[in-house]
């Protein structure tokens, strides 16, 4: 099935790519140049680091430890991140081997249940900027059916995901204490990290005000990043930009970031659906696809980055 998948979203890219044929996308390539591509890599990797110093700001040392340093928390973000890219277990591996990465500072647990909570914090802020993104995209110009529905479809998930944050905000359910095994050690032992897991996590949800006010920032300063590049890439391609067809593209990005998660590196998603969306809003489909395969060089490079940081770290040990 994953190979199936694979060899799926490649003839998807191979296909796109004949549809438009290799001139403009060779062109567009030689537009964005080295040094427009090193401003594009600089601009994630400050994304990169809001997110980082917004897990860093949740997790608590253990007494008289030191804080977790933002460069280790950034690397592990990176590493973390390149092997879900590459995995179709995605989150599932990710964030645990960033939390892992973290053990010589700080306790695997308290990491990972920090970065739940960052992660909670994080899939709301998706979740609004989806949310107004489609609301966008409705107000602003005329969609084929096709796209009107999957616009409204992703109001109303987005709609129950916001609900479900709430409820998990207000309520904070102590799902693992209504759990109850017989005498079992292992089980015993799995039931109590994961009751701690949560109790870390919880604990980052009610944090102090300036903790909450950091994490807020951190995200609303990773899709502000997130917009300045895509409109920065636009601009490389096509000699102007608008801010509003930037907005566009980074929420068709974050919709295709939740629902095709478990795609590796979401080939031939991206592709496709970028070449769509500049198409509908006069771009020409030649300019999305090129936009997003310049997107998907950006993240090769993060994953080549993060595979030796990861490597590296591993040898250490």
């Amino acid at each position: 099935m994953a190979a199936l998948i694979a060899v799926a979203g490649v003839a998807l890219v191979v296909w796109q790519i004949q549809s438009v044929g290799p001139e403009p996308i060779v062109a567009g390539f030689r537009a964005v140049g080295p040094l427009g591509f090193a401003a594009i890599l600089t601009i994630s990797f400050l994304r990169y680091l809001v997110r980082s110093l917004a897990w860093t700001t949740l997790i608590v040392p253990p007494p008289g430890r030191p804080s977790v340093p933002l460069r280790s928390v950034t690397a592990a973000t990176i590493g973390g991140d390149a092997l879900g890219n590459l995995s179709f277990l995605s989150l599932l591996v990710s964030e645990p081997a960033k939390a892992l990465y973290l053990t010589r500072h700080v306790p695997a647990e308290e990491a990972l249940g920090a970065l739940t909570a960052e992660n909670f914090f994080y899939s709301v802020s998706v979740a609004i900027v989806i949310v107004v993104g489609s609301v966008t995209l409705l107000a602003t110009f005329v969609l084929p059916d096709a796209w009107r529905n999957a616009a409204w479809l992703a109001l109303a998930l987005m709609g129950v995901v916001l609900l479900i944050a709430m409820l998990l905000a207000w309520k904070r359910p102590g799902l693992t204490t209504r759990i109850h095994l017989q005498e079992d050690r292992w089980l015993g032992r799995a039931l109590a990290r994961l009751r701690a897991l949560e109790r870390i996590t919880y604990r980052g949800l009610r944090t102090s005000t300036w903790r909450l006010l950091t994490v807020i920032g951190c995200e609303i300063a990773f899709h502000a990043l997130s917009i300045v590049e895509s409109w920065l890439t636009l601009y490389l391609l096509t000699g102007r930009s608008q801010w509003l067809n930037a907005f566009l593209f980074d929420t068709l990005n974050r919709i295709i970031n939740v629902v095709f998660r478990l795609v590796p590196l979401r080939v031939g998603v991206d592709e496709v659906s970028a070449s769509g969306l500049a198409d509908l809003i006069g771009l020409g489909s030649a300019t999305g696809l090129t936009m997003a395969l310049v997107r998907k060089a950006r993240v090769i490079a993060w994953v080549a980055a993060g595979l030796g940081v990861t490597g590296r770290r591993a040898l250490a040990r």
